[in-house]
């Protein structure tokens, strides 16, 4: 599938940088790929954190660059809780 606009939410702003919360029915792989989120270019900014809720599970990405409409970001850095009680 492709970037969706309208499930990319903020959800705080300072500091420097903004952070997103983005839900989709794609795996963390696809989120990956190169260009998923030129769809944002107009509203992201390098250091923009966005909290991904895929598929397959939930991670990270920091925004790297953002330049002409193309939006890099780094990998999905997986999110996990451990419970050890």
């Amino acid at each position: 599938m492709a970037f969706t606009f309208n499930t990319l939410s903020r959800v705080a702003q300072g500091a420097g940088f903004t952070q997103y919360m983005y839900a989709t029915s794609d795996a963390k792989n696809t989120v990956d790929a190169a260009g998923y989120f030129n769809g944002a270019a107009d509203f992201l900014n390098v250091n923009d954190i966005i909290l991904v809720k895929a598929s397959d599970g939930v991670g990270q990405v920091i925004v790297n660059d953002v330049t002409a409409g193309a939006v890099d970001t780094g990998d999905v850095d997986a999110i996990t809780a451990t419970d050890s009680r």
